[in-house]
């Protein structure tokens, strides 16, 4: 086997599930961990690990990985009507129909009243929907993020927004930010604890006591928003 990510698909329960195999040169063991939001697994292996082997362990673990499964939340897909939480306020989704001439005066989609509203044919709604939300919650990252880095001399490289599932923020060396744009769905206080997280990394490379305190100084939300997280966390990833 080589370095490279592997996927295959295993029937459990009369369950479709993938399984990536991510050969790691430091591995010692074969470890195992759901892909949150995903009927999927992901295993770490050594590298030289025969792949019967692995699927073997997989296997094996039929009863843990279908439990998991179980306990998930159901993906939720967006419709005309809906609720949906937009920094933890709970917004109604009202889709207008482009071709009402009623409606041409404004844009393509805007907030109003705790109200969404997307010009959209019914077809075209979830995504149009998230799009929008992944614009929205670039601009309130961009925003926060460029401040708080002001704030301690510190430049930003790049930031992006990513379809993440296993972390909410990183930090890479070079000083780019990324986050996961399901955190539009966070109450206000918990992005900004994340972003003040991250940002503090371009100091701290590390979770030391200075970067705590460095991180307290962003923001004054890191208990609360590391509970919310740890409650809610799955909650965010079930919103395609």
């Amino acid at each position: 086997m080589t370095s490279r990510q592997q996927s295959h698909i295993l029937d459990i329960r009369g369950r479709k599930v993938g399984v990536i195999v991510q050969p790691h040169p430091t591995s010692r063991k074969l470890s195992l961990r759901l892909v949150p939001g995903e009927d999927t697994v992901k295993v770490v292996s050594p590298t030289n690990c025969p792949l019967s082997e692995i699927l073997d362990f997989v296997a094996r673990q039929e009863n843990w990985i279908a439990d998991r499964l179980d306990q998930q939340p159901t993906k939720k897909i967006y419709q005309d009507g809906d609720n949906i939480p937009i920094l933890g306020r709970d917004h109604k989704i009202i889709r207008i129909d482009p071709l009402n001439s009623n409606s041409r005066t404004k844009g393509s989609a805007w907030l109003e009243s705790e109200q969404l509203f997307i010009k959209s044919h019914p077809e075209h709604l979830p995504r149009r929907v998230k799009d929008f939300l992944k614009n929205e919650v670039r601009f309130e990252i961009n925003l926060r993020a460029q401040e708080k880095a002001a704030s301690i001399n510190k430049k930003i490289t790049a930031i992006r927004i990513k379809d993440t599932s296993s972390r909410w923020g990183s930090c890479s060396t070079q000083g780019n930010l990324n986050f996961s744009w399901r955190l539009i769905f966070a109450p206000e206080q918990v992005l900004d604890y994340v972003v003040a997280h991250e940002v503090a990394h371009l100091e701290h490379m590390n979770h030391s006591a200075a970067f705590w305190a460095l991180v307290d100084e962003l923001t004054n939300a890191r208990n609360c928003s590391q509970k919310w997280l740890k409650s809610n966390g799955n909650q965010l990833l079930s919103y395609s």
